[in-house]
């Protein structure tokens, strides 16, 4: 028993290896016979059903949309004026006719599985076709539809009216299902003036709406309410009516829009689906043959219990090779590790654990190591190829086929992709926080392109992420649609909005480095549509350049707004000037940026009267913050505010200006009061000012006009010498200003309700009684 023990405890390691063999065979082995036993026939029966079901019901959504649109569509081309001359017009000419002829064209050319297009005239028996030209009724090829037209009850009794039908148009035979639609107008159960007759093809329709789901096992139809089948995948039951079969009697009868019908056919299990569409008067149903697939079932089962056996058989000789195969090296690696000098006694489970265990360590630093390295490199190489940056094409093509690039290739096209808010990523994220971002948007590159197109995403410094694509020329919807679900899945995944553009194709590698200018040309023009928006390969053809008088005339508008001090409407001048702008080409929309700034810049100076406290107007600082602005939207802020800022920096140094020459008239009428030559024209030129102007400030910062003020400043002096001296009144009023004596009276009797002298006796009576 010793020994044993002792030998499980050194050999531990291969009973563990013996053991995990046996374990394995007998977890595969129950495993494949509990699925056979109990759940392989259930689950297959379970997953084909939903299968069909969900076959059938995109079949239904696909007759639904493709049935209902060509349904409105033909209604609406029912009442154009080509459709409705054809019925009402007394006679056709050929023009008339050739008309009415490209138009049934036309529409039968909208549509796949329109067959033919009809407009039937009974009034004057014509028959015009998309197939023919225009015919009489005796001569017409499809004498099926006429019959039809006679009896319009038939016509009346569905939407839709499936027929058989051969003839020959044209010398061209034609033989099948027709699905007709009749746009008509009756009276009396009769065609009033005729019909607008819509011919789908019955195949067509079939096709497109299984898309090749149909087998031995599913089947589907369409009835029409009264139980006859409209389309089906075997074509020998077309217009066939089944209405007397139980199951499809059940189905006709239900109240419900779609539902199971369970039943049997030919001594199998049925399993029915059926969906009811009220806007066609159809039913669609799947017919799920459950002998046909539970045969397959069966044979699945068989198959496997026989690949079971010989797996246990496998597991059980190939545990005994592979022991011998992987326990033999191993103990060869315990002896050689048992003779190091720092080896410990332990078992060999133990020994090899902890000498993996440091492997494993040492592995990890070289791959990180590695990778690190694969992955400069790589960036290294893309973004030499997208610079031009090379010389000798050989050693250019070894290091692409390390990164899996083959040559030659079918062709080259470079996407690029740039965050949006740059500046605010800059100053939230660190640069390391900033390349991980990128990197996050190659990798979504990388993985939403793999299954369209080689593609390879590299950081293009600043805000680029670059992308080069191995694609032959054209594809371009789909390039297109790349680029976009890469700018949907970047917002969605990293919280980052991009924008994308393309350039243009080239067909060798010497050609990328312009590829790469027309994407980056491209992305420029971020500018004028937005952030989030996808810029084509041929942006530049649709812009247009600006007239250099034009935009002359926009700047002067806008300095002449600003000299107004009219904010509102130097703001309107810059929406204006900005919605030239954005027609233009980039560097063209750029230099006129510039000058508009140097231009308002200069006319801000202007406005200050040299005083710039308040106004940064450095036009290097100004200029770099114009290049840092991504959109025209956040230009056109920008530039109103600093016409804003100019004309409000304007308006408060003239309010300060006012104010202080204010104070020097009232100084210099304090002074001057007495001197009866002291008139408005005066101080206009101790102002320094227009009259009208100086009357206009005063009053707005006083309250009262300035003839008022230095009449009521006299006054005040007047009162004061007669109350505080002596000297006649005659005298205070030459002091005061005043050269005629009968003026004064007059002037203080009207300003105080009193003479001199009597204000003088009544204000000194009320001193002495005070």
């Amino acid at each position: 028993m010793n020994v044993v023990r002792g030998f499980l405890l050194r050999k531990s390691l291969l009973v563990r290896i013996i053991l995990s063999y046996l374990f394995v065979g007998l977890i595969i082995l129950a495993a494949l016979t509990l699925a056979i036993t109990s759940r392989v026939s259930e689950s297959l029966k379970d997953e084909l059903t939903e299968s069909t079901d969900r076959s059938l019901e995109q079949s239904y959504n696909t007759a639904n949309i493709l049935l209902s649109s060509t349904y409105r569509h033909f209604a609406n081309a029912y009442a154009s004026p080509d459709i409705q001359a054809g019925f009402y017009a007394h006679s056709f000419d050929t023009a008339m006719m050739g008309r009415i002829g490209g138009t049934l064209t036309d529409l039968a050319n909208t549509n796949p599985m329109v067959h033919s297009v009809y407009l039937l005239n009974t009034r004057q028996k014509l028959a015009f076709s998309s197939l023919t030209t225009v015919r009489s009724f005796d001569e017409f090829y499809d004498s099926q539809i006429l019959h039809l037209l006679e009896n319009t009850q038939s016509l009346r009794g569905s939407i839709f009216i499936p027929r058989h039908t051969s003839f020959v148009h044209d010398t061209k035979p034609f033989s099948g299902n027709l699905i007709s639609v009749a746009y008509m107008s009756t009276r009396d159960d009769q065609a009033s003036n005729g019909a607008l007759i819509l011919n789908l093809d019955q195949r067509v329709l079939q096709t497109m709406m299984m898309n090749g789901a149909g087998s031995k096992s599913f089947q589907s139809m369409i009835v029409n309410r009264q139980g006859v089948v409209i389309s089906h995948s075997d074509d020998a039951l077309i217009q066939t009516d089944v209405s007397e079969l139980p199951a499809i009697q059940s189905i006709l009868q239900a109240e419900a829009s779609q539902g199971v019908v369970e039943t049997e056919a030919g001594g199998t299990a049925h399993r029915l689906f059926y969906i009811k569409s009220d806007s066609l008067g159809w039913i669609f149903i799947g017919d799920v043959n459950y002998g046909s697939l539970l045969g397959k079932v069966n044979a699945v089962r068989g198959y496997i219990l026989s690949v079971t056996a010989v797996i246990l058989v496998a597991v059980m000789v190939s545990g005994f090779f592979f022991t011998r195969m992987i326990y033999g090296p191993i103990h060869r690696l315990l002896k050689h590790i048992a003779k190091a000098p720092d080896s410990e006694s332990a078992s060999e489970f133990e020994t090899l654990s902890k000498t993996f265990r440091h492997l494993e360590r040492r592995v990890q630093d070289l791959q990180t190591s590695m990778a690190g390295y694969r992955h400069a490199e790589r960036e290294e190489t893309l973004r030499q190829l997208a610079a031009g940056a090379w010389s000798s094409e050989p050693d250019m093509a070894a290091r692409l086929s390390r990164l899996g690039i083959r040559l030659p290739a079918p062709g080259f096209q470079i996407g690029m992709l740039r965050l949006d808010h740059y500046e605010e990523l800059r100053q939230a994220y660190s640069p390391n926080d900033l390349y991980l971002l990128k990197y996050g948007v190659s990798n979504i590159a990388d993985e939403l392109g793999a299954p369209r197109f080689q593609s390879f995403g590299f950081d293009g410094g600043e805000d680029r992420i670059v992308i080069l694509f191995l694609k032959p020329e054209g594809e371009d919807e789909e390039l297109r649609q790349l680029m976009l679900d890469i700018q949907r899945n970047a917002e969605r995944f990293l919280q980052l909005s991009v924008t994308a553009s393309l350039g243009m194709h080239v067909d060798d590698i010497r050609q990328i480095p312009q590829s790469w200018q027309s994407a980056y040309n491209g992305s420029r023009y971020r500018l004028a549509y937005g952030r989030k928006c996808f810029i084509p390969a041929d942006i530049e053809t649709s812009r247009e350049s600006i007239q250099g008088s034009q935009s002359a005339g926009m700047e002067k508008q806008v300095t002449d707004s600003m000299k107004l001090g009219d904010a509102s409407r130097t703001a309107d001048a810059f929406k204006q000037y900005f919605g030239l702008l954005r027609h233009a080409p980039y560097d063209e929309t750029m230099l006129l940026l510039n000058q508009l700034l140097f231009t308002v810049t200069r006319a801000s100076k202007a406005m200050a009267s040299g005083d710039l406290s308040g106004l940064s107007l450095d036009i290097g600082t100004l200029g770099q913050q114009l290049y840092r602005w991504e959109t025209l939207d956040e230009i056109e802020e920008w530039f109103i505010g600093l016409g804003e800022t100019a004309i409000s920096l304007r308006d408060r140094q003239s309010s300060r200006k006012n104010v202080m020459i204010v104070e020097k008239l009232k100084r210099h009428i304090h002074a001057h009061y007495e001197n009866p030559n002291l008139t408005v024209d005066m101080l206009a030129d101790v102002a320094g000012l227009s009259v009208n102007y100086m009357r206009k400030i005063f009053k707005d910062i006083v309250g009262v006009s300035l003839n008022q003020y230095l009449t009521d400043h006299r006054f005040e002096k007047a009162k004061e010498l007669l109350l505080t001296t002596d000297l006649p009144a005659n005298r205070i009023g030459e002091m005061v200003g005043f050269d005629n004596t009968k003026y004064f009276y007059i002037s203080f009797k009207k300003h105080c309700g009193k003479t001199p002298d009597h204000f003088r006796k009544s204000s000194g009576e009320r001193m002495e009684e005070a």
